[in-house]
């Protein structure tokens, strides 16, 4: 057993891991290398498809589930399967977008993940209110959604957010991960529910996690966490549900916990 045995840090990608999208620094990916050598588990919790693991290449491995699409899938890498995943119904997303459809078409377009590799997608300002063919859409889909996102210029996210979260709370999550974007998922789903559900469910061997992040969809994975890092370039409202604020992204962000987290053990 090495001195990592029991850890597993669960890292957000893009803002937090990579200092640009898919590009890990040596400094980081040297700094895992070492830490999975010493026992420790390292897992990726993104809102993308688990495809985009494959992405980094030879510059990481990951050696534990990776939460993907905001923690709606939890997916085994190395058997290309589901382990869990965390859905709504067909017809409670159809409800959403009717309503987004209605209200505010100047949204440039929506996607419905329907499978943990598949998307869907239509554009409210050029489809008729009322014609059917968002009904027809939905009705082609599986019963059981994923997440979702909508794409609007930044004002209106704001805007888009708040008046979902009031109508549509109880049933759904309305976060986000860059300004121009608003990610919709189950309420009960979550990348910190899927780091729960890991150690409670499916590794005793686990006795402490470590979430890292920055934006409004990695809330979840610091608040359930044992230790919650936020990265120095994270929103203000991500560091104040923080246990911990280390550097910035482009300044080896994971390195620099996975060393801070050694010299802790010295003590």
């Amino acid at each position: 057993m090495g001195k990592f045995s029991g850890y597993l840090i669960c890292t957000d990608c893009d803002g937090t891991l990579t200092y640009e999208p898919g590009k890990v620094s040596e400094e980081n990916a040297e700094a895992i290398r070492y830490f999975q050598k010493e026992g420790g588990k390292f897992t990726l919790a993104t809102g993308r498809f688990p495809g985009h693991a494959y992405e980094f290449g030879d510059q990481i491995t990951i050696n534990a589930p990776m939460v993907a699409l905001n923690g709606t899938v939890l997916y085994d890498l190395k058997n290309e399967k589901i382990i869990h995943e965390w859905t709504a119904t067909r017809e409670d997303y159809l409800e959403l977008f009717e309503y987004i459809h209605q209200n505010y078409p100047e949204v440039w377009e929506c996607w419905i993940n329907y499978t943990y590799q598949d998307s869907a997608s239509f554009k409210p300002g050029e489809t008729p209110v009322g014609d059917g063919s968002l009904k027809k859409l939905f009705d082609s889909l599986p019963e059981h959604l994923y997440k979702a996102l909508s794409f609007q210029n930044a004002e209106l996210t704001g805007i888009l957010q708040k008046d979902l979260k009031e109508k549509f709370g109880h049933k759904f999550r309305f976060d986000t991960s860059w300004p121009e974007g608003l990610e919709i998922q189950p309420i009960h789903s979550g990348k910190g529910v899927a780091v729960l559900y890991m150690k409670e469910q499916m590794d005793d061997s686990i006795h402490t996690t470590i979430g890292v992040g920055d934006y409004e969809n990695d809330l979840t994975l610091l608040e359930c966490a044992d230790i919650g890092y936020a990265v120095e370039n994270a929103l203000d409202s991500v560091k104040a549900v923080a246990d911990r604020v280390t550097v910035s992204n482009k300044e080896h962000a994971i390195a620099k916990i996975i060393y801070e987290l050694e010299r802790e053990m010295k003590k």
